[in-house]
């Protein structure tokens, strides 16, 4: 998974204040549109690595609205920050007491203006701003010149969480992402502050202190220019920053999620807060723990979690299996051989389990054609295509396809390795998007290490392909194209 640099973020902050807190009040219609230009720019520049990022990863969100994170304690205020800022920068005590000096230069500053023949521009002489100021008396936009790109927003948000979640006073939901052992949490912020620019050590101390002088509207305006639809027609897109999960992240491909401890005769508070949007039925979702363990050790990865999935699954089917009557639910075999992990959930028959969440089962019958190329054939999606509408609702629900969106059911007997009806084995065959290499390269590497083998011992080899070999297999399994072996062509690799 890419991740998103901290300077890239901080450059969209700055834009929003220069608007949001400019010397010269603009009015409310003028704000919003230059705003949304803003917001559309910033997407368009950043939106390959957006979309490579975990599509259950809040930190962007979270980093851009601070202020709504009253969950988390830093265990921060002005006298233990500065101290600590001192020690992590090591100034020496004239500069601490130049530090000390810039917070008597009152609450606001006027500072001439950047363009030629402008007014004086006022600014906010915040604990943020001043931290800006110190830096670049230090000399640290130099110093930092081959670093502060290779901060990211992941990196900060995590360390944040780990601080906040071993203080007292957070919330028992972000006390649960802690680590049994854990010290020296604020070494982690140390490092992060002395590879920083003053510019980004503003914001991170405005993060840290949930202050950034302005509130980052949760609504953009997107002009026709940029849909297809009329142009007396504007788009609203709303950012949904409330319901997110906080998560931690555990090495690479792990992922541990938020859950408050459970109350006696009480519902779950994640049952309440947070559900699903699927087009035909809502379901709610549990807050759970995922863990990445080594791949000799038969644990789920966790590059894919069922929070966040847009495709739709039928409440008629049944789960785990190929054909639409056969085998039973795993939790019905095997709970009396899995340990309950600590803290989990009381059982509630109506939620999906954790297992079978990532597992969407077809009707086993093609609608093309009775020789269907798929048939008996068990499909692995790519997390940057899970959510791809066209491919889940159209492509793979016309061939009775059952798919996975997570590896997590691979590693686990939760599917059936053969078909009960003509016990042929099934075959397993990822679908990924060859216009991804980065995405699919990594995709690729996490199901190797999962040292997937058959009954026998042998090597169980996947298939990987790119999805639209879906799309062309139409027409030949109606006779309709004579082209070449389009196997070949869409064919990626076996792992």
């Amino acid at each position: 998974m890419m991740s998103i640099p901290f300077f890239k973020v901080c450059k969209l902050l700055d834009d929003l204040e220069a608007l949001f807190c400019s010397t010269i009040p603009l009015l409310k219609e003028v704000r919003i549109k230059k705003a949304s230009d803003v917001w559309i720019n910033w997407f368009k520049q950043n939106r390959n690595t957006l979309d490579a990022m975990h599509k259950d990863d809040p930190s962007v969100l979270f980093t851009l609205r601070p202020e709504i994170l009253v969950d988390r304690d830093y265990n921060f205020n002005k006298v233990t920050f500065e101290r600590f800022l001192a020690r992590s920068l090591f100034m020496t005590v004239k500069l601490r007491e130049t530090f000390a000096e810039y917070e008597k230069d009152g609450d606001y500053l006027a500072l001439p203006s950047n363009t030629q023949g402008g007014g004086r521009e006022i600014v906010r002489n915040d604990i943020g701003y001043r931290v800006e100021r110190i830096m670049k008396e230090m000399g640290r936009d130099e110093e930092t010149l081959l670093t502060y790109k290779k901060v990211t927003v992941e990196e900060i948000e995590d360390t944040l969480i780990t601080i906040a979640a071993n203080n007292k006073g957070s919330s028992e939901s972000i006390k649960s992402l802690a680590l049994p052992d854990e010290h020296l949490t604020l070494d982690r912020l140390a490092d992060i502050y002395s590879r920083l620019q003053g510019s980004q050590g503003k914001w991170l101390t405005r993060m840290i202190f949930k202050d950034f002088g302005f509130v980052v509207q949760d609504e953009i305006i997107v002009s026709a220019a940029y849909t297809s639809f009329p142009r007396l027609l504007n788009v609203n897109a709303k950012l949904n920053v409330k319901n997110l999960t906080p998560i931690r992240r555990d090495g690479n491909s792990g992922m541990k999620l938020a859950y408050p401890p459970l109350k006696t005769n009480e519902e779950p508070p994640s049952l309440r807060d947070q559900t699903i949007s699927c087009p035909s039925t809502t379901r709610l979702a549990k807050f759970i723990q995922i863990t990445s363990l080594p791949a000799t050790k038969r644990s789920p990865l966790s590059e894919s979690t069922s929070s966040s999935l847009n495709v739709t699954q039928e409440p008629t089917q049944k789960l785990l299996s190929l054909s639409s009557n056969s085998l039973k639910h795993p939790q019905q075999s095997s709970t009396s051989h899995t340990p309950k992990p600590p803290r989990q959930l009381s059982p509630n028959p109506k939620s999906p389990s954790p297992l079978t969440a990532n597992i969407f089962i077809g009707t086993g019958k093609c609608e093309q054609t009775p020789n269907c190329h798929f048939k008996n054939t068990l499909f692995i999606l790519s997390p940057c295509i899970s959510s791809h509408l066209w491919l889940t609702e159209n492509l793979l629900k016309s061939h009775g396809a059952t798919y996975i969106t997570s590896l997590h059911p691979l590693t686990r007997k939760a599917l059936p390795k053969r078909c009960p009806q003509t016990g042929q084995r099934v075959r397993k065959i990822a679908l990924v998007e060859c216009n991804r290499r980065e995405q699919t390269t990594a995709f690729m590497h996490r199901i190797a290490n999962l040292h997937l083998t058959r009954s026998n011992g042998e090597h169980d080899w996947i298939l990987a392909v790119d999805w639209r070999l879906l799309e062309k297999v139409a027409p030949r399994e109606k006779g309709n194209s004579k082209s070449a072996d389009i196997w070949c062509r869409y064919r990626v690799g076996i792992v």
